[in-house]
């Protein structure tokens, strides 16, 4: 269930899949580069409406999580 999108300042393309609780990052051509996963609480349920968090990424590179069922933000490194 991918919820949210946002460009690095490098192209890439970081998409938060709710459904499937990780981060995932593509290229600019749109190739698959790596995911990682945590305790996100982006919720549960089949339609998008069940699902809650975003992503962005600052002009550094930096990219921020809305957790939102865990209550906080988490920050990872470009």
């Amino acid at each position: 269930m991918p919820l949210s999108f946002d460009l690095s300042p490098d192209g890439r393309v970081y998409v938060l899949d709710a459904g499937n609780r990780r981060i995932q990052a593509f290229d600019t051509d749109g190739d698959y580069l790596t995911q990682w996963s945590g305790e996100f609480g982006f919720g549960g349920g089949s339609v998008p409406s069940d699902f809650s968090g975003s992503i962005v990424v600052d002009d550094d590179g930096f990219i921020y999580v809305a957790d939102v069922g865990n209550k906080r933000i988490q920050k990872f490194a470009p």
